[in-house]
């Protein structure tokens, strides 16, 4: 059995009080920016959805969207959990030089990495296209997704250097270029050179390749060549750890898609993949949040453990009050987004959205317990909790794609990242214990699905759409008031008191 380490206990102290170098103003904020260059960047597939499926059938747009998910299986192959693990020893680092020396070392290692592997898989593409798609014409569009791997993943690293700094808005602004190059560049090879699939892949891997040298230009302080072997030992003994990890985390995201190509078929898959893009749109929230969250985590946690668990407490709180206000609206829009933003082809898949949502709504607390867990370097145990799950949600699968559709394969989604979630928060209690207010987590957590519940029922058999529309924003508006009573309350506030509340912890630091 292994062995839990306990953190130090907790003591009294002021909650209006901050660890040296905090502040939920810098927090919130980059939050903010991080959000919005992330939606763009990895938020390709619901952007270009308006295009792309008013040019490819369900069944090319299904086939276009798997190979994507391969691809960002490569992906998270290639980075080694990297982007963590950089994060995690880049403010171990005492000095200027070192982090020149941790940065110069990774880089060039993943680097390297990323071509073995390429030159060692690229040779199989066309085989496994034919397994995967059981269609044939695909054969050069998986080969274009294989090499547009390594380049993302640079991409990827080298976005991480600029998170470390804090620079949000460089950030932002190159996953503005980013995007806006992926899309044209795509819509470019597809039309005029009447590419088909391979070409949308094409436009994304041309961009990733140009955008390389730009983002090292921006990062070039930290870019004079040091190699060190002790940095690289650490980097991979931290990193490694992650890449089950990752591949269990991308087998339960992606499980969905894979077995609907399996157990139904591509149109299946095009359907859900519109469902699935829309709730990315969560999930990339989700992941910008996690990414902004955790270089402050970390900082604060090397600063001042005692004074960190209190803003984990109140960042759980303020975060799961956004969050299930969002995910209550974004369902409450989902539908009448769809029928603005696809043919009528897709509009059923609609169908899938509720249950993807809900389960994102959980996965908020994993971004705040997570930390919990790799401030510890104790990343064995998100690999194993990964693990579990994703064998678990393998299983939903099978069981209710047959009965249920698109409607199966959101609902054991859905219900995966609640169970993910939950093994986060045992396993980073019994790390370094935190005293989370778990009524108020609760109520936060009940509200918006019963809400969403509610917004599901009117959808699918509310009597107009007119009216449907109605319903959905009134339920969205008493959400909202019954998420801004539990947060009150939590933070002892009245109402009157809420707006100074508010700009006095901005102003914390």
């Amino acid at each position: 059995m292994a062995e839990w380490e306990e953190g130090p206990a907790e003591e009294e102290e002021d909650p209006g009080q901050r660890p040296p170098g905090f502040s939920f103003k810098k927090l919130f904020t980059d939050i903010a920016v991080y959000s919005s260059g992330s939606l763009l960047i990895k938020g390709m597939s619901i952007i270009s959805a308006p295009i792309y499926t008013r040019i490819f059938d369900p069944s090319q747009y299904g086939a276009w969207s798997f190979i994507n998910v391969i691809a960002t299986f490569l992906t998270g192959i290639l980075i080694l959990g990297g982007d963590n693990a950089y994060t995690r020893f880049f403010f171990q680092c005492r000095s200027e030089e070192e982090k020149r020396t941790l940065s110069a070392t990774w880089f060039s290692f993943l680097a390297a990495w990323s071509v073995v592997v390429l030159a060692v898989v690229l040779p199989f593409s066309g085989p496994l296209a034919d397994w995967l798609l059981d269609t044939p014409g695909y054969r050069g569009a998986l080969a274009v997704g294989f090499i547009s791997s390594p380049l993302l993943m640079m991409n990827l690293i080298l976005s991480q250097a600029l998170r470390n700094r804090f620079r949000a808005k460089a950030f932002s602004a190159l996953n503005v270029l980013t995007a806006a190059l992926t899309l044209s560049l795509g819509v470019t090879f597809v039309l005029v050179f009447d590419l088909g699939v391979a070409g949308a892949l094409l436009g994304a891997a041309a961009a990733a390749l140009f955008m390389i040298p730009v983002r090292l230009w921006f990062i070039r302080d930290l870019l004079k060549w040091r190699f060190s072997l002790e940095f690289l030992k650490k980097l991979l003994a931290f990193g490694l750890p992650l890449v089950p990890m990752n591949v269990a985390f991308w087998l339960f995201s992606n499980a969905d898609r894979l077995m609907l190509s399996r157990l139904a078929t591509l149109e299946d898959v095009g359907l859900y993949s519109i469902a699935a893009a829309m709730a990315a749109v969560l999930m990339l929230l989700q992941t910008s949040v996690g990414q902004s969250w955790l270089p402050h985590a970390v900082k604060i946690y090397e600063e001042d453990r005692v004074q960190a668990a209190e803003v984990f407490k109140k960042t759980m709180v303020f975060l799961l009050a956004a969050s299930g206000f969002v995910v209550t609206g974004f369902v409450a829009l989902a539908q009448e987004v769809i029928f603005v933003l696809v043919p009528p082809a897709y509009y059923a898949s609609f169908a899938a959205i509720p249950f993807l949502a809900g389960g994102f709504l959980f996965f908020t607390t994993a971004q705040v317990s997570s930390v919990g867990i790799m401030v510890k370097n104790k990343t064995v145990y998100i690999m194993l909790a990964c693990w579990v799950v994703a064998l678990i949600n393998l299983g939903l699968n099978v069981l209710l794609i047959p009965r249920f559709g698109i409607a199966g394969a959101g609902t054991a989604t859905g219900l995966s990242y609640v169970l993910f979630a939950a093994s986060y928060a045992f396993i980073s209690r019994r790390l370094w214990p935190v005293d989370y207010p778990s009524k108020t987590i609760a109520a936060l957590l009940a509200v918006p699905v019963g809400a969403v519940t509610a917004i599901a029922l009117v959808a699918f058999y509310g009597p107009s759409t007119g009216f449907n529309f109605g319903m959905k924003l009134f339920i969205l508006a008493l959400t909202g008031a019954a998420i801004l009573l539990i947060t009150c309350r939590a933070e002892q506030v009245s109402l009157a008191d809420l707006k100074r509340e508010a700009k006095k912890l901005l102003k914390l630091g």
